[in-house]
């Protein structure tokens, strides 16, 4: 079986995230890469394929830090061995300036 397609090319980035699922605490964890449509990232806990969440983080751009908000839903989750497990978080609600500052992350 021949994996799907991505929607949109992808960019590795590795800084430090936070995942807010409603009703708990903030988990901390760490972008693998990124894309106009979401990011992959190693989180400690598994989360559930369709949880909804927002997701945090501060990246490098032009020498500074800029910070991106956005929400949405994880649309995989596997066990990357000590690490925890990998998710795949897929934007589904995230505004013009953080869409632009994403655009901007992929580009530089």
């Amino acid at each position: 079986m021949k994996p799907e397609p991505r929607s949109f090319p992808r960019k590795v980035m590795r800084c430090q995230a936070i995942i807010v699922v409603p009703g708990n605490n903030p988990v901390r964890c760490r972008t693998l890469d990124i894309s106009l449509g979401g990011l992959s990232m190693l989180v400690s806990e598994q989360l559930r394929v369709g949880q909804e969440c927002t997701v945090g983080f501060e990246a490098p751009l032009n020498g500074k830090m800029v910070r991106v908000m956005g929400q949405g839903k994880v649309v995989y989750s596997i066990l990357a061995g000590a690490d925890g497990f990998r998710i795949g978080f897929q934007f589904t609600n995230i505004d013009a300036a953080n869409s632009k500052t994403v655009a901007q992350l992929m580009m530089g």
